[in-house]
């Protein structure tokens, strides 16, 4: 039967859900474009699309920011008829091969024809080059260790664990995606009931009525899926022992620093017992093969490890984990071959898809090549059976993927799973209800989810090795020997017993970004420029999937004292101590820079040898989701004070919103100026440019708590260029030079009836009942508080939160509280001092010009307080 298309989901004139979101960002990109277009500098990328492929340098950030501000069009996906370019730095082999006909262009073409200022020839500039006499691809040097730039986004692409957990993430969120659409069509369920007529199999066993107690869940495995992928493009190594891994073979010769022995030793002694660290899974998962399988391993056998074997492979003994020179010797036969990240992709799409579409949006995903399915609502519907359903489900997943499953049918989730085990290879396995008892007796108890290395390593002193040696003991017993939530967990599963519910809607608990291979630094400034770019990275997985961290986590690895210089594995991390902090954030955030300061505080309090390092993660828990806030963050927090009405700015005229784009621009002008000042004290803050001709006598007006504050601001409304410094203009760039000089004539024609009142300032905040309610509510262990998270959260000052914070501390200083207003003032320093963007400085002296002003004028002398950032 074929698919209503009467039925609609609301997408339909935008060509489904992910075309809509596509165009939506893309609209999104647009607007933004429009609404800043103040800031837009020129024309050159008019014309241009580009998607980001990967890891860049610059980043994908920066490369959008840029297109928006020189007329080019940033797109988030990959758009085949609209996309003009891909911006890559580096590609793996097949991703190459597969994208070969569109222009790939490394992002130096974007920064040279910026500084042109005129758009190049792409040409020149492109990822590979493909000629008739020449070899297909021109492939850049490959980056051998941390310290070198282009090492992570190389890492990450040809990263084994790294895809697998983020094509993991990508299903997840393919399946929270696809269940919005509520879609109620699925023309595979009629496929089935047509083939059931023709073929039908029905299990004399199974009864209707089973549907009515339990559900029924189906696991379905790809089975060995890296060589089944794989081999979809070389079939003519099926049925032949074939391994995937990053190896080629064995080593012609031995590396020179490298001492097997004693690394193996090492991890011996550490499995046995003596050195045991539980925190320490991913070096467990590659670790422990080695320490039992060594023997007959020489200087010269290959230490890669064997990431998926196929089952000719493992009737001769070969296993997932051994490492390629013990297989080797095991089976001289054996076919090496490399991974294949783009199939596999392709296989888990077609593999996802056709189950969402065509079946059921019941589905959790597990993992690029593992899901769950409810299958209660698909059996009820179709009037099939279990094996049915299973044997038609696979036979389609063949036809479409050319790769085998196995499919696990039961009540739970583990005995869906359990199920499989049973299925493979190739086969499917209905655990039903009557034989449930039987079939757990002889379950290893490894296989009982949560029994782990330690926890198997108890009961088996215990003489407990399968579930049903386990069911023997009583509820009171497992749990008095492993704790109530433990025993109950144990007492329960090796019954065949499982509450866990199938997970529909994804909701990610953290975000990192690990490396813990190639780390080799000489000193610290490699670190901390390797630290910068995870962060960064940290940042971009973020803003993936919009949401922000509270809790910075890092994660090192390092050298043992007892462990050779060199690992076995080359630039492996060898034999480490693993060392974990963590640190909390006063508000959530995603901000790469934040995160930084976090990081680098917390290496700098561990004092380790940047030499030493041998892996390094950055991990963000306790997620939120992305709230737009204020205008400014303390500004913030006075207008949800619920016991005084919200501080009003009285503004001098209408055209002072055009007054603050012009500021801001100037504001952002002097940042990038002043990056280059060697002398940051001696940086002008941007009012010190325009000046009236004569005073405020503002000084006069702050003498009394209960006058009127004059903040030092002046309108841009108001300013001739006469008054403008030509020092000021002399270092702008010429471009926006010209702009201002534009902006402000053009201010001076249309505004003539204001120029006569120079004397006007910006805005007047009235030391009222309502403009005095940060100082009337706040007491100064608070707004030492308020002035931590403003500078540890917030990306760059705003104007606002300046102001508040220079009114606090002059109502200190008239109130003859100057030694509260000095506490302040030093905390600020010192939460500023160690940032490196510069416009927080500036923001610290124009907040200390209005304090010295006030001093000078309350008790004729300056606050001896620090003026100079080194």
């Amino acid at each position: 039967m074929k698919r209503n298309r009467n039925k609609t989901n609301g997408f339909e004139k935008w060509g489904g859900y992910m075309e809509a979101k596509k165009t939506k960002l893309e609209q999104q990109f647009t607007e933004k474009a429009a609404d800043d277009s103040n800031h837009v500098k020129s024309q050159i990328f008019k014309g241009i699309s580009i998607f980001v492929n990967g890891y860049t340098l610059p980043s994908a950030n920066e490369l959008k920011r840029i297109m928006m501000e020189n007329g080019g069009v940033y797109h988030h996906y990959h758009r085949p008829n609209i996309t003009t370019h891909i911006i890559a730095s580096n590609l793996p082999t097949a991703k190459l091969k597969l994208l070969k006909q569109f222009k790939i262009v490394k992002p130096e073409w974007i920064f040279d024809s910026l500084k042109d200022g005129k758009l190049l020839n792409y040409e020149n500039y492109l990822l590979f080059i493909d000629k008739p006499n020449q070899p297909k691809i021109d492939f850049p040097v490959r980056a051998k260790n941390a310290s070198e730039p282009t090492f992570l986004s190389e890492f990450y692409n040809n990263s084994r664990l790294h895809l697998i957990s983020t094509m993991a993430t990508t299903f997840k969120r393919l399946v929270n995606d696809t269940r919005k659409q509520n879609q109620t069509d699925y023309p595979g369920r009629q496929r089935l009931k047509n083939w059931i007529e023709l073929n039908g199999v029905k299990n004399m066993l199974f009864n209707d009525t089973e549907l009515d107690n339990d559900k029924i869940i189906m696991h379905i495995d790809m089975d060995c899926f890296f060589v089944s992928a794989g081999l979809v493009e070389r079939p003519e190594l099926r049925g032949l022992p074939v391994a995937v891994t990053h190896a080629k073979g064995n080593l012609s010769k031995q590396r020179e620093g490298v001492d097997r022995g004693t690394e193996f030793n090492l991890y011996v002694k550490r499995w046995k017992g003596d050195d045991d660290d539980e925190n320490d899974e991913e070096e467990a998962h590659e670790i422990r093969p080695r320490s039992t399988k060594r023997d007959g391993i020489n200087e010269t056998d290959s230490m890669a490890e064997i990431a998926c074997c196929s089952y000719e492979a493992r009737k001769v003994g070969i296993k997932n984990g051994m490492l390629v020179g013990q297989a080797l010797k095991m089976c001289p036969a054996l076919k090496l071959i490399p991974y294949n990240f783009e199939q596999y992709k392709k296989v888990a799409h077609t593999l996802y898809t056709h189950i969402l579409n065509d079946y059921t949006l019941d589905v959790e995903a597990v993992s690029c090549d593992e899901l769950y399915l409810d299958c209660s609502n698909i059996l009820e519907t179709t009037k099939a059976s279990p094996i049915e359903l299973a044997m038609f489900l696979r036979n389609e997943i063949k036809e479409k993927t050319q790769c085998p499953c196995s499919t696990g049918i039961g009540s739970n989730y583990l005995l869906a799973r359990l199920a499989t085990k049973k299925a493979k290879p190739d086969g499917q396995f209905y655990l039903e209800p009557g034989i449930v008892m039987d079939f757990m007796k002889n379950i290893d108890i490894l296989d009982v989810p949560g029994v782990g290395r330690t926890l198997g390593h108890k009961l088996s002193t215990l003489g407990i090795s399968t579930c049903g040696e386990l069911s023997a003991l009583s509820l009171q017993t497992l749990q008095s020997e492993f704790g109530n939530k433990t025993g109950l967990s144990l007492y329960k599963h090796c019954r065949g017993e499982d509450d866990r519910k199938l997970n529909y809607d994804y909701k990610p608990k953290s975000v990192s970004a690990d490396v813990n291979y190639g780390i080799r630094f000489q000193n610290k400034e490699e670190s901390n420029n390797f630290v910068r770019q995870l962060c960064n990275e940290v940042e971009k997985r973020l803003d993936d999937i919009e949401m922000n961290g509270k809790t910075v986590t890092l994660k090192l690895m390092i050298r043992n004292a007892d462990a050779p210089k060199e690992s076995a594995k080359f630039l492996g991390h060898g034999f480490c101590d693993n060392i974990t902090k963590s640190s909390s954030l006063t508000k959530p955030t995603s901000n790469s820079r934040i995160i930084f300061q976090v990081v680098n505080k917390i290496m700098n309090q561990l004092d380790i040898d940047p030499t030493e390092l041998r892996g390094i993660g950055i991990q963000m828990n306790k997620l939120e989701s992305r709230i737009v806030t204020g205008p400014g963050r303390i500004e913030n927090f006075i207008s949800n004070m619920k016991s005084e009405p919200k501080i009003n700015h009285t503004l001098v005229n209408e055209n002072t919103d055009n007054d603050k784009i012009i500021l801001t621009k100037v504001s952002k002008s002097i940042s990038h100026q002043s990056s280059s000042t060697e002398n940051v004290n001696k940086s002008k803050s941007v009012m010190d440019f325009f000046k009236p001709k004569e005073d405020l006598n503002s000084k006069k007006q702050l003498k009394s708590s209960n006058s009127k504050s004059i903040v030092p601001c002046q309108s841009f409304v108001n300013i001739k260029m006469s008054q403008v410094d030509p020092s000021f203009l002399d270092a702008l760039p010429s471009d926006l030079r010209l702009e201002l000089e534009n902006e402000l004539k053009s201010h001076e024609n249309h505004n003539s009836p204001f120029i006569e009142n120079q004397n006007s300032p910006i805005m007047e905040v009235t030391m009222s009942e309502e403009s005095s309610k940060l100082y009337k509510n706040v007491q100064i262990d608070q707004m030492k508080e308020f002035i931590e998270e403003w500078v540890v959260t917030e990306n760059e000052p705003k104007m606002c939160d300046n102001i508040m914070v220079s009114k606090y501390l002059c109502n200190l200083i008239s109130d003859a509280k100057t030694e509260d207003a000095y506490e302040i003032i030093r905390k600020l320093y010192r939460l500023i001092k160690n940032k490196d963007d510069l416009a927080w400085k500036q923001s610290y002296f124009d907040i200390l010009k209005n304090v010295q002003e006030i001093m000078m004028d309350l008790y004729n002398a300056k606050m001896k307080v620090e003026t100079t950032f080194k």
